[in-house]
């Protein structure tokens, strides 16, 4: 129940009206019995390399020990690995309804919240560490660039079986200096007085 519907609860429990002060004193009576510590057990729920199981442990036991010594009940009773632990618990509302969220505990104020525990959730350490590991390695890989975008310049193909020129201009040259029509090499009209030479007798100079 949130602050103003308490204060509209007092002001009609104060009213002059004796069917609304009725009504208003009725329901702030079953808000107090709602408040007070629960006789239902506390649902203890395990997740973890044994698998998945529920056990109930009574309330009233369990509010005698402290948090630590819980644990150890917790764990000789449903035989679980020693490395388990208390991850979390889901809690009763205020009107009696049970909030799905689990949130973290306070061990030194076990006694005070054993009232208001609904589920003790129980986890193994070793595979809270590995979800949360592959969880970051998980992260970190998808934000990574990819190899081909990390290098700002692209490196040169080794193993390529053709020359792919530059916007420099290209000057072939026989070994005797004569300067090599690539345009009349394309279309095979080759001046009579030039000596074809291999390839690998040709000089690529770089006109800059």
């Amino acid at each position: 129940m949130s602050r103003s519907q308490h204060k509209i609860l007092s002001q009609l429990a104060s009213s002059h009206n004796d069917v609304a002060s009725g009504i208003a004193q009725c329901m702030e009576a079953l808000r107090l019995i709602s408040s007070l510590p629960r006789s239902s057990p506390i649902m203890v729920e395990y997740s973890g390399a044994k698998g998945s199981m529920i056990k109930a442990f009574g309330r009233e036991h369990l509010s005698r020990v402290p948090f630590r010594t819980v644990l150890g009940l917790l764990k000789a009773s449903m035989d679980l690995p020693e490395d388990s632990r208390i991850a979390s618990a889901a809690f009763y509302r205020e009107d009696g309804t049970l909030d799905p969220a689990k949130i973290l505990l306070d061990e030194d104020s076990w006694k005070e919240l054993v009232p208001y525990v609904h589920t003790l959730h129980i986890e193994d350490e070793r595979q809270a560490h590995s979800v949360f590991a592959m969880q970051a390695l998980s992260s970190a890989t998808s934000q990574s660039p990819s190899p081909a975008l990390a290098s700002p310049t692209r490196s040169l193909n080794g193993n390529a079986n053709a020359f792919i020129p530059s916007k420099n201009t290209v000057t072939m040259k026989s070994p005797d200096g004569t300067k090599v029509d690539l345009k009349a090499l394309r279309k095979g009209s080759i001046s009579p007085a030039l000596t074809i030479h291999p390839v690998s007798s040709l000089v690529g100079l770089a006109d800059v």
